[in-house]
């Protein structure tokens, strides 16, 4: 999956309701480089982190985790990482193509 596709993941399953509309705009929102945009993931979401081991960090939410190692001791990197992959695991694919279709963002 490319980070494009991990922002995008991560920020459908953090703030779109039921109706997949989504509350903020999927087209920026990066939280794999933005301070800002990872705080409002990890708001949104509940997700919280542990070091499971030395030079490992884990994303968690109380239901699922996901574990990343920390590359060239970039702790936020590996945070940013492991909060968007738990994020993105929730959306099922065929929500993500519905949402695509009815946004005009689906291409074949």
């Amino acid at each position: 999956m490319t980070d494009k596709e991990l922002n995008l993941r991560a920020g459908f399953a953090a703030f779109a309701d039921s109706n997949r509309v989504v509350a903020v705009n999927l087209d920026t929102f990066d939280p794999l480089n933005s301070p800002e945009d990872l705080i409002k993931l990890l708001v949104q979401t509940g997700i919280s982190f542990t070091p499971p081991r030395d030079g490992e960090l884990a994303a968690e939410n109380g239901t699922g985790s996901v574990e990343v190692t920390i590359q060239n001791g970039d702790i936020n990197a590996a945070a940013a990482r492991a909060a968007c992959e738990l994020a993105a695991s929730w959306v099922e694919d065929d929500d993500m193509k519905s949402w695509q279709i009815a946004t005009g963002r689906f291409s074949r």
